[in-house]
């Protein structure tokens, strides 16, 4: 049996021998938006790592993360790219380890957490893909991490760098730039909970607001330069996703890519050549739609969430009965001791606070646009970590163990 200190280097190296096992069965999953990413990324590459002045399609942070990999390519092809992926979910499994030894101070909980990661099908099949997932799934945490160690610590080097990470995740994927007041909310709450002075919590917001200001600056003043006007995320896509979201052909809660969404729909805006009236005409097309059949928006808001949340595939692609059953098995068993621990693990909540608020949050942003077992993916890790726990103090409970 191996020791506590050991056991988490030999899940990391599983988890790296998992991952590269299945690259090489299966390859490089491509998707739609992969095409984007990896042209990005090669022109970024090519430019001497200056984004390019091109369409605003998406968020900066996955093209540059594979741009730092892309040099790989030449010998690997699209593999190389993956590789990228395979390194940074492999120490994702040790931030979730560190994650659980934060809150739960139980090292039988964090190795579940960390094995139960390392062998998990959904994060193991996004690592060989060319997508956002895992390298937001990674700073979020990281963020998130930092957060939790505030609290604990009240030390305000802690908050500046949540903050950091926060925004650097913020430049993955567009959705953290509103959520981080909400986290500064949090943050508020708990210095008063921890008899914090009034001096001490206005240093910490103002610092750390400061610090996420910073780290988003470039990108505002690209965009600036581009444009000749602020511009904090990205032109002509979000109201386009809001569109897919809510219009009168969606029955599932899914978009764009999807069956739920008539094509024609969208390319009718086409003829709007300024990109910004486009973005605002669709989504004003959405809005309406939700105006005049409010009965029809709550039906498709519960849909969405049963789709976000469901244990079984929508796409066609996945619908076979195999790739069900595993999710039902993976997934479906997490998400059963994941609301058990809401229960058991009360004496823990502001400690898991932060991903509590985050799972809300990112729940609502799906709400409100699209949903997808893809978007699901960044609330498993927050799912693993506590469901860990309880497994853990099962198995204390029958004197089973899991390390010496």
């Amino acid at each position: 049996m191996l020791s506590k200190g050991s056991l988490i280097f030999s899940i990391i190296a599983l988890s790296v021998i998992l991952k590269f096992l299945i690259l090489y069965i299966l390859g490089v999953e491509a998707f739609p938006d992969s095409v984007w990413y990896i042209n990005t990324a090669e022109e970024i590459y090519n430019n001497d790592f200056v984004y390019p002045d091109s369409e605003l399609k998406d968020a900066p942070g996955s093209p540059y993360f594979y741009a730092l990999f892309y040099p790989l390519t030449q010998y690997f092809g699209l593999n190389g790219l993956a590789i990228g992926n395979i390194v940074i979910a492999s120490i994702s499994v040790y931030i979730f380890y560190r994650i659980s030894l934060l809150i739960f101070n139980d090292i039988q909980a964090a190795n579940i957490a960390a094995l139960a990661a390392a062998v998990y099908p959904f994060f193991n099949f996004y690592s060989i893909t060319i997508l956002t997932e895992i390298i937001y799934i990674f700073l979020l945490y990281v963020a998130i991490y930092f957060f939790i160690k505030f609290y604990k610590t009240n030390n305000v080097y802690h908050f500046l760098l949540f903050s950091i990470f926060f925004a650097l995740d913020g430049l993955v994927r567009f959705a953290n730039l509103s959520m981080f007041l909400f986290f500064v909310m949090l943050a508020i709450v708990l210095m008063i909970k921890n008899n914090c002075k009034g001096v001490f919590i206005f240093k910490t917001v103002a610092l750390g607001s400061v610090c996420f200001v910073l780290v988003m600056s470039p990108w505002w003043m690209r965009n600036y330069q581009v444009f000749g006007e602020f511009v904090a995320t990205s032109v002509g896509e979000s109201g386009k996703v809001f569109f897919s979201g809510n219009n009168l052909h969606n029955k599932s809660g899914g978009g764009i890519g999807g069956i739920d969404v008539a094509y024609e729909d969208l390319s009718r805006f086409e003829k709007i050549k300024d990109l910004k009236k486009r973005d605002k005409a669709m989504f004003q097309e959405g809005l309406n739609w939700i105006k005049n059949n409010p009965s029809d928006w709550v039906i498709l808001e519960f849909r969405k969430l049963k789709r976000l949340y469901s244990p079984v595939f929508y796409a066609e692609k996945y619908s076979a009965w195999y790739y069900n059953l595993l999710s039902i098995v993976s997934y479906g068993t997490v998400l059963v001791l994941f609301l058990v621990s809401l229960f058991t693990l009360r004496s823990y909540f502001w400690a898991y606070s932060p991903m509590l608020l985050y799972l809300f949050l990112l729940t609502g942003v799906h709400l409100v646009f699209i949903a997808s077992i893809r978007y699901r993916l960044p609330l498993e890790p927050f799912m693993l970590i506590m469901s860990s726990k309880v497994l853990g103090d099962l198995f204390k409970k029958y004197n089973l163990k899991v390390v010496n």
